[in-house]
């Protein structure tokens, strides 16, 4: 038997995507925000990733700025911090600091990337689409960097734990690789 969900908890029947900490802003004047709604709409040639962001956020104002992003992604030795980055906002406050998190500066754009993180996209913001409370934002990456004992072209989920968004302060992890092929297996 299978109930109905309310069309206001739809969304979590195909969340949760991988959470990413979005930086924006300068090196000297940083800011990091949590997102949960992203997605890849093209691969290559070039890379797009799509953010929905709400249009009162602090960084909204700074990617309208220079148009330019950080795209990182945390692990579960970054739960709390990455939970803290979603909680508030930095409009009065240096999240970076507040958080434990170190900028470092990007090498194509102007926001950093966060020390702590094993993998960052640098973006620019090439289009924007309006939309009611939220704005679709395609990011181009621009240049895309991981530790490669984590990634060899797909995460190494024995190795890395990706932080998934549950909704409230509840999150999943991706702990280990499976491979298709007649019945999956765990690969080794």
């Amino acid at each position: 038997m299978k109930n109905e969900v309310e069309l206001s908890k739809a969304k979590w029947l195909v969340e949760p995507g991988c959470v990413v900490l979005v930086t924006t802003g300068t090196l000297e004047n940083p800011n990091v925000m949590t997102f949960s709604w992203q997605t890849p709409v093209n691969s290559a040639d070039p890379c797009l990733i799509l953010l929905a962001i709400s249009h009162v956020r602090h960084s909204y104002n700074l990617i309208k700025q220079n148009h330019e992003l950080v795209i990182n992604v945390p692990g579960e030795e970054l739960l709390e911090q990455t939970h803290f980055a979603g909680s508030i906002t930095g409009t009065h406050i240096n999240k970076f600091k507040e958080a434990g998190l170190t900028p470092v500066p990007a090498k194509t754009v102007a926001p950093p990337l966060i020390e702590q993180c094993p993998a960052h996209l640098e973006c620019r913001v090439a289009e924007i689409f309006k939309m009611q409370t939220h704005d679709l934002l395609v990011c181009e990456v621009l240049r895309a960097a991981a530790d490669a004992d984590m990634f060899d072209g797909k995460w190494l989920p024995e190795k890395f734990h990706t932080l998934h968004y549950l909704g409230g302060n509840y999150y999943g992890v991706m702990e280990r690789t499976i491979v298709a092929g007649g019945k999956a297996k765990t690969q080794k």
